[in-house]
């Protein structure tokens, strides 16, 4: 039994190298946030056919989420703030559109771990220097085979090496062949007839895997049955097998975890920058949305003003026309105040299309696609503009910190840092010349007819491959390839240009923090402007009210005219309008400030996961109706 001590050298190589690979993921991989399902599956046994079908991947749903439905009664969409977020997070189509990446990230980490390279999210800073020298699937360089031609078994002649096998996904083979060949022949000392016919069955199976630590190994069986007219051979038919098992190892380029398994590595990073993309989507679609809330509350209140201007100018009217008819007023003093209505009815005109097309924007913003319910259906925002607060927004310091801890910006350029961190380690290797050993054991078997004292022997395929697993005829090799690059100008410029790509993706970090800072400055400046304007616009409000007022009571007294009243009116509205687009824009200097420091999803309380399956656990809030399970949290409103 020579066989046995290779057999088992060999099977404890294999089982140990898988074991260091397992080992090496378990120790070096950073655990990842996985935020999306796995696709595919990744085991073959018990459901084998499962690898050769199309993965099941699920449809997203382009119906309006159930919230929605829930929320209008009797005509009307009710709405707080936090209703409004829910329902963008459940239906904004930018929000359907990023679920996807996530997905991408973990189809590339399953690709990864067949040995392909990751295609990239987005986000990702794709290193044009990260596909040198890029690992492959499949067996590669090696050919089993240790039978001859119908003279019997031939020999090597010196070291087999079976060549490298990429990494990772195990790969499996069977060839079946049939042939029939009829050579004239111009002598019959050899075969003894002038014309020889040969019939050949051939059959040969392998499988072989590589691992991330550059290590290889492939098993092969094969071996043929040929009959043939020739009437001088040993054994006909004759049945040749042959077994190869075979090792290889890397040890300089292309040896280790680190330079093979940089596409795993970085697709798995890579999908902690996909988690960190899908979470500034959410903020954007939250910090928009809060913009268009504000917005649609600002028009109302213009409708509002809009209609109580237009009511002032008729009351004026009418007034008017009381005095004329009792003669103590001139009748040219009608035409004034007439015009006066004309012109605050088409102001009212003007506030009323303009909130209703925000309503249209805004039914677009939170739901997949306006249905007939939808379009039907009034907005009614619930709350109200906010009002100023001394501490509404901390230092500036402290801001200045949160951004910075909570930006997805940030944490996307320090993953892309990591990320090429990966790929200069592997182009390092990749300098190192190439350094391979290898060992293979081959044994071989014959068998077949053989005509022994006149008597027919026979004896086919499992006498050939008793032979093969006794070891009668083994044959051993090893040996060693060293190939050096002369210059090594190729990796040498790969290695240079991801060392350069390194620097530059530092810089972008830091302009990235330097533009984040600057937009926190803007944002606070945005508030404290906004509140100092709300204070002068409501001191400019009760002036020109009380400017009214008294020219109003000058009027009725004969001391004013039509004009100066007309004139405070629209002093009135004006101001008015001026309170309105300050508290508007308090309201969204408040949003801009929480989207520069990244703290939306806190200030709302967003789980995103639940963001990433489209449905938001919040209660509704609709005055009267039935509260949901205390399990769901509500939003904060305002």
């Amino acid at each position: 039994m020579k066989s046995a001590s290779p057999c088992i050298l060999g099977a404890v190589i294999i089982l140990s190298t898988t074991g260091f690979w397992q080992r090496l993921d378990a120790q070096e991989t950073e655990p990842v946030k996985v935020t999306a399902p796995e696709y595919g599956n990744t085991r073959w046994f018990p459901a084998f056919w499962e690898p050769y079908t199309t993965p099941r991947v699920p449809e997203q749903k382009m119906s309006n989420s159930e919230r929605l439905h829930f929320l209008i009664r009797a005509g009307k969409l009710r709405l707080s703030v936090g209703d409004a977020i829910a329902l963008a997070l459940e239906n904004n189509m930018d929000i359907v559109i990023a679920r996807a990446q996530p997905a991408f990230a973990q189809i590339d980490i399953l690709r990864t771990k067949s040995g392909g390279a990751a295609r990239g999210v987005q986000g990702a800073f794709q290193s044009s220097a990260l596909y040198a020298g890029a690992i492959g699937g499949g067996v590669s360089g090696f050919s089993g085979g240790g039978t001859g031609g119908a003279g019997g078994v031939t020999g090597g002649g010196g070291a087999t090496n079976i060549g490298s096998i990429g990494c990772c996904d195990p790969t499996a083979g069977i060839s079946f062949g049939w042939d029939q060949r009829i050579s004239p022949l111009t002598y019959i000392v050899v075969s003894g007839i002038p014309v020889v016919t040969n019939q050949t069955t051939s059959i040969s199976t392998y499988f072989g895997q590589g691992f991330p630590t550059g290590s290889s190994y492939a098993v092969a069986l094969n071996g043929y049955r040929q009959s043939t007219t020739s009437l001088n051979t040993l054994f006909n038919p004759v049945v040749p097998t042959g077994l190869t098992l075979g090792f290889n190892q890397k040890l300089l380029n292309g040896f280790g975890y680190r330079a093979n398994a940089k596409f795993i590595r970085i697709a798995k990073n890579s999908a902690r920058i996909a988690d960190s993309v899908f979470r500034q989507q959410a903020i954007t679609t939250i910090s928009q949305t809060l913009n268009l809330y504000w917005d649609l509350l600002a028009y109302q209140e213009n409708v509002r003003v809009a209609e109580q201007s237009l009511t002032l100018a008729q009351k004026l009217l009418s007034d008017n026309r009381r005095q004329v008819e009792i003669g103590t007023l001139a009748p040219i003093e009608v035409i004034r105040p007439k015009a006066e209505v004309a012109a605050r009815q088409q102001d009212l005109i003007v506030a009323q299309t303009n909130l209703q097309h925000q309503q249209e924007l805004f039914k677009t913003a939170i739901s997949k696609r306006v249905d007939m319910e939808l379009s039907s259906v009034t907005v009614d925002p619930t709350d109200t503009l906010p009002e100023p607060k001394p501490d509404d927004v901390p230092p500036l310091d402290e801001a200045l910190q949160l951004a910075t801890t909570n930006r997805p910006e940030i944490e996307q350029a320090e993953l892309n840092l990591r990320n090429q961190a990966i790929t200069i380690k592997a182009n390092r290797n990749a300098l190192l010349p190439s350094l391979d050993i290898f060992a293979t054991y081959a044994p071989t078997g014959l068998s077949g007819d053989r005509l022994i004292n006149g008597s027919v022997v026979s004896a086919g395929w499992t006498n050939s491959l008793s032979g093969v697993f006794k070891g009668n005829y083994p044959d051993y090799s090893f040996g060693f390839s060293l190939q050096i690059p002369i210059r090594n100008r190729q990796a040498q410029a790969d290695t240079a240009r991801a060392l350069v790509e390194e620097h530059q993706l530092k810089a972008q970090l830091q302009k990235a923090k330097n533009d984040i800072a600057q937009q926190v400055r803007s944002a606070e400046i945005a508030v404290i402007q906004a509140k100092a304007q709300i204070e002068a616009a409501r001191e400019a409000v009760s002036l020109a009210r009380q400017a009214f007022d008294a020219e109003q009571k000058k009027f009725r007294l004969g001391e004013s005219t039509v004009f100066l009243v007309i004139q405070a009116q629209r002093d009135l509205t004006t101001a008015e309008g001026n309170e309105i687009k300050a508290r508007s824009a308090y309201a969204k200097a408040l949003a801009q400030f929480a989207q520069a420091t990244g703290t939306v999803l806190a200030k709302y309380h967003v789980e995103m996961t639940d963001v990433l399956e489209g449905h938001v656990s919040s209660t509704p809030n609709i005055p009267g109706t039935q509260e949901k399970p205390a399990t769901e949290k509500p939003f904060p409103q305002g």
